[in-house]
């Protein structure tokens, strides 16, 4: 069973995100529903160790937050870029949410992939599309920006492959603790 951990996206936002899908040939664009921004990808384990990887995310305390998707960029380098993403700001609180979630798994003995965190949803593989394309959409969505997505949860996810792609099901969804409204307020008249 492949898995990863994610937060969902609600379906207004995803529709939103969809907007930016088109515009660059032979780009291999990802389906509206599977748009997701990934937080640790755990990767193939057996049944067995899903339900010890579930335990241990139940017990991890993380305040609810926001965060803003902006912006288009790119995986790759400039002229060979492979993979087109809307990106996520409030790095902040999603590096320690990241950071608690993988010491959480490998705290039970799984590994994570050793990757550099680097939060965003993505749109398209575009491996073979033309530089130039990717370049002119790139600078055409360079203002895109959704309002304040408020994040409850995070989710822990399967992953099927299929000859239509990839099938994502949403296994395990662990709420975030609510944020105290006094607090915040406070917190806000003392910055």
């Amino acid at each position: 069973m492949r898995l990863f951990v994610a937060i969902a996206l609600p379906q207004e936002v995803k529709d939103i995100i969809a907007t930016l899908r088109g515009g660059i040939p032979d780009a291999r664009w990802i389906a509206a529903e599977n748009f997701h921004i990934t937080l640790a990808f755990i990767g193939d384990v057996q049944p067995p160790d899903m339900l010890d990887i579930s335990s241990a995310l139940g017990k991890l305390a993380h305040p609810a937050f926001h965060l803003d998707i902006e912006d288009a960029g790119v995986f790759g380098s400039n002229k060979r870029p492979r993979i087109l993403w809307a990106g996520v700001r409030n790095l902040e609180t999603l590096t320690l949410l990241h950071q608690k979630i993988v010491t959480a798994i490998e705290s039970i003995g799984i590994k994570i992939e050793d990757r550099r965190f680097r939060p965003h949803i993505t749109l398209a593989r575009v491996h073979k599309s033309p530089y130039e394309k990717v370049r002119n959409y790139l600078t055409d969505h360079a203002l895109f920006k959704t309002k304040p997505v408020a994040v409850n949860s995070f989710s822990l996810f399967s992953s099927h492959l299929a000859s239509s792609g990839a099938i994502y099901n949403e296994e395990v969804i662990f709420d975030l603790d609510p944020v105290d409204a006094a607090v915040s307020a406070q917190t806000s008249l003392g910055s």
